[in-house]
Protein backbone atom coordinates (compact mmCIF):
# COMPACT_ATOMS: atom_id res chain seq x y z
CA UNK A 1 0.00 0.00 0.00
CA UNK A 2 1.37 3.45 -0.86
CA UNK A 3 1.65 6.33 1.64
CA UNK A 4 -1.48 8.13 0.42
CA UNK A 5 -3.74 5.11 0.85
CA UNK A 6 -2.11 4.06 4.12
CA UNK A 7 -2.65 7.59 5.49
CA UNK A 8 -6.32 7.47 4.51
CA UNK A 9 -6.76 4.03 6.07
CA UNK A 10 -5.09 4.96 9.37
CA UNK A 11 -6.97 8.27 9.64
CA UNK A 12 -10.26 6.46 8.98
CA UNK A 13 -9.48 3.87 11.68
CA UNK A 14 -8.79 6.61 14.24
CA UNK A 15 -11.97 8.50 13.31
CA UNK A 16 -14.01 5.38 14.05
CA UNK A 17 -12.85 5.22 17.67
CA UNK A 18 -15.12 6.51 20.38
CA UNK A 19 -13.84 9.49 22.37
CA UNK A 20 -13.45 7.16 25.36
CA UNK A 21 -11.37 4.63 23.39
CA UNK A 22 -9.08 7.40 22.03
CA UNK A 23 -8.62 8.95 25.47
CA UNK A 24 -8.00 5.58 27.13
CA UNK A 25 -5.34 4.60 24.58
CA UNK A 26 -3.76 8.04 24.95
CA UNK A 27 -3.57 7.65 28.73
CA UNK A 28 -1.94 4.21 28.29
CA UNK A 29 0.58 5.66 25.82
CA UNK A 30 1.43 8.46 28.27
CA UNK A 31 2.01 5.83 30.97
CA UNK A 32 4.44 3.99 28.65
CA UNK A 33 6.24 7.25 27.89
CA UNK A 34 6.64 8.03 31.59
CA UNK A 35 8.43 4.68 32.08
CA UNK A 36 11.10 5.56 29.49
CA UNK A 37 14.34 6.66 31.16
CA UNK A 38 15.08 9.31 28.50
CA UNK A 39 11.74 10.99 29.25
CA UNK A 40 12.25 10.68 33.00
CA UNK A 41 15.62 12.46 32.77
CA UNK A 42 14.52 15.14 30.28
CA UNK A 43 14.04 18.62 31.70
CA UNK A 44 12.85 20.41 28.52
CA UNK A 45 10.52 18.34 26.36
CA UNK A 46 9.23 19.53 22.99
CA UNK A 47 5.79 18.02 22.45
CA UNK A 48 2.58 18.78 20.54
CA UNK A 49 -1.12 19.39 21.11
CA UNK A 50 -2.99 16.59 19.38
CA UNK A 51 -5.21 16.91 16.34
CA UNK A 52 -7.13 14.33 14.31
CA UNK A 53 -7.08 11.80 17.14
CA UNK A 54 -3.29 11.74 17.49
CA UNK A 55 -2.08 10.39 20.83
CA UNK A 56 -3.37 13.02 23.27
CA UNK A 57 -0.74 14.09 25.80
CA UNK A 58 -3.18 16.06 27.98
CA UNK A 59 -2.92 13.60 30.89
CA UNK A 60 0.86 14.01 30.76
CA UNK A 61 0.60 17.81 30.85
CA UNK A 62 -1.87 17.64 33.75
CA UNK A 63 0.37 15.30 35.74
CA UNK A 64 3.79 16.76 34.91
CA UNK A 65 2.90 20.19 33.56
CA UNK A 66 4.70 22.08 36.29
CA UNK A 67 7.59 19.67 36.88
CA UNK A 68 8.98 19.75 33.34
CA UNK A 69 9.68 22.57 30.92
CA UNK A 70 7.73 22.27 27.67
CA UNK A 71 8.14 23.44 24.10
CA UNK A 72 5.48 23.48 21.39
CA UNK A 73 5.65 24.18 17.67
CA UNK A 74 4.18 26.87 15.50
CA UNK A 75 4.02 26.37 11.74
CA UNK A 76 5.85 29.29 10.16
CA UNK A 77 5.73 29.09 6.39
CA UNK A 78 6.75 25.45 5.85
CA UNK A 79 8.81 25.00 9.02
CA UNK A 80 8.28 24.25 12.69
CA UNK A 81 9.43 26.94 15.13
CA UNK A 82 9.48 25.88 18.78
CA UNK A 83 8.41 28.10 21.69
CA UNK A 84 8.55 27.49 25.44
CA UNK A 85 5.25 27.01 27.24
CA UNK A 86 4.44 26.70 30.92
CA UNK A 87 1.42 24.91 32.30
CA UNK A 88 -1.49 27.34 32.48
CA UNK A 89 -0.18 29.89 29.97
CA UNK A 90 -2.71 30.97 27.34
CA UNK A 91 -2.61 29.42 23.90
CA UNK A 92 -3.86 30.61 20.52
CA UNK A 93 -5.12 28.67 17.54
CA UNK A 94 -2.51 28.28 14.83
CA UNK A 95 -2.27 26.60 11.46
CA UNK A 96 -4.53 23.61 10.93
CA UNK A 97 -6.58 24.61 14.01
CA UNK A 98 -3.90 23.36 16.42
CA UNK A 99 -3.28 25.08 19.77
CA UNK A 100 0.05 26.93 19.86
CA UNK A 101 1.94 29.31 22.17
CA UNK A 102 1.76 33.00 21.33
CA UNK A 103 4.09 34.09 18.51
CA UNK A 104 5.66 36.72 20.77
CA UNK A 105 7.27 34.16 23.05
CA UNK A 106 10.96 33.37 22.64
CA UNK A 107 12.14 30.73 20.19
CA UNK A 108 13.79 27.61 21.60
CA UNK A 109 17.20 26.52 20.40
CA UNK A 110 17.57 22.78 19.78
CA UNK A 111 20.59 22.86 22.10
CA UNK A 112 18.18 23.59 24.99
CA UNK A 113 15.93 20.61 24.22
CA UNK A 114 16.37 17.26 25.99
CA UNK A 115 13.66 15.34 24.12
CA UNK A 116 11.44 15.82 21.06
CA UNK A 117 8.12 13.93 20.94
CA UNK A 118 6.96 13.42 17.36
CA UNK A 119 3.33 12.62 16.47
CA UNK A 120 3.06 9.71 14.04
CA UNK A 121 0.11 8.45 12.08
CA UNK A 122 2.07 5.25 11.49
CA UNK A 123 5.50 3.80 12.12
CA UNK A 124 7.51 0.68 11.45
CA UNK A 125 10.00 -1.42 13.36
CA UNK A 126 12.93 0.26 11.62
CA UNK A 127 11.83 3.65 13.01
CA UNK A 128 10.33 5.15 9.88
CA UNK A 129 7.25 7.27 10.47
CA UNK A 130 4.21 8.22 8.49
CA UNK A 131 2.89 11.72 9.09
CA UNK A 132 0.28 13.76 7.25
CA UNK A 133 2.54 14.43 4.28
CA UNK A 134 3.39 18.08 4.93
CA UNK A 135 7.08 17.37 5.53
CA UNK A 136 7.35 19.62 8.62
CA UNK A 137 9.21 17.07 10.73
CA UNK A 138 11.26 15.85 7.75
CA UNK A 139 12.56 19.40 7.28
CA UNK A 140 13.24 19.68 11.02
CA UNK A 141 15.26 16.44 11.07
CA UNK A 142 17.55 17.68 8.28
CA UNK A 143 18.84 20.47 10.55
CA UNK A 144 22.04 19.11 12.19
CA UNK A 145 21.20 20.75 15.53
CA UNK A 146 17.74 19.15 15.68
CA UNK A 147 19.19 15.87 14.40
CA UNK A 148 21.22 15.57 17.62
CA UNK A 149 18.15 15.95 19.89
CA UNK A 150 16.81 12.66 21.34
CA UNK A 151 13.47 11.84 19.72
CA UNK A 152 10.57 9.45 20.08
CA UNK A 153 7.70 8.89 17.69
CA UNK A 154 4.34 8.51 19.41
CA UNK A 155 1.68 6.41 17.72
CA UNK A 156 -1.09 4.01 18.49
CA UNK A 157 -0.45 0.30 18.11
CA UNK A 158 -2.91 0.17 15.19
CA UNK A 159 -0.46 2.36 13.23
CA UNK A 160 2.55 0.12 13.89
CA UNK A 161 3.47 -1.79 10.72
CA UNK A 162 6.28 -4.20 9.91
CA UNK A 163 7.50 -1.96 7.07
CA UNK A 164 6.20 1.36 5.75
CA UNK A 165 6.57 2.65 2.21
CA UNK A 166 9.56 5.02 2.15
CA UNK A 167 10.93 7.92 0.18
CA UNK A 168 14.60 8.88 -0.15
CA UNK A 169 14.15 11.84 2.24
CA UNK A 170 12.59 9.80 5.07
CA UNK A 171 14.71 9.69 8.22
CA UNK A 172 14.05 7.01 10.88
CA UNK A 173 13.39 7.80 14.52
CA UNK A 174 15.49 6.05 17.18
CA UNK A 175 12.48 5.18 19.36
CA UNK A 176 8.76 4.55 18.86
CA UNK A 177 6.27 4.46 21.73
CA UNK A 178 2.74 3.05 21.57
CA UNK A 179 0.16 2.41 24.26
CA UNK A 180 1.56 -1.13 24.58
CA UNK A 181 5.34 -0.90 24.08
CA UNK A 182 8.53 1.11 23.82
CA UNK A 183 10.50 0.14 20.71
CA UNK A 184 14.13 1.25 20.87
CA UNK A 185 15.56 1.02 17.38
CA UNK A 186 18.83 2.81 18.13
CA UNK A 187 20.41 4.44 21.16
CA UNK A 188 22.33 6.70 18.78
CA UNK A 189 20.11 9.76 18.54
CA UNK A 190 22.29 11.22 15.78
CA UNK A 191 20.90 8.66 13.32
CA UNK A 192 17.79 10.74 12.82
Amino acid sequence: MDKIHLRQTLLQQRRQWSRFQWQQQSIELCAQLQQWSVFQQAKLVCAYFSTQREPDLQSLFERLGQTKLWGFPRCVQKNLVWHPWQWGQPLTTGSYGIKVPAAQTEILSPMEVDLLLVPCLGGDRQGYRLGYGGGYYDRLFIDPLWRAVPKAGLLFEVGLKEKLPRDSWDIPLPTLITEKQIIVISNNFETT
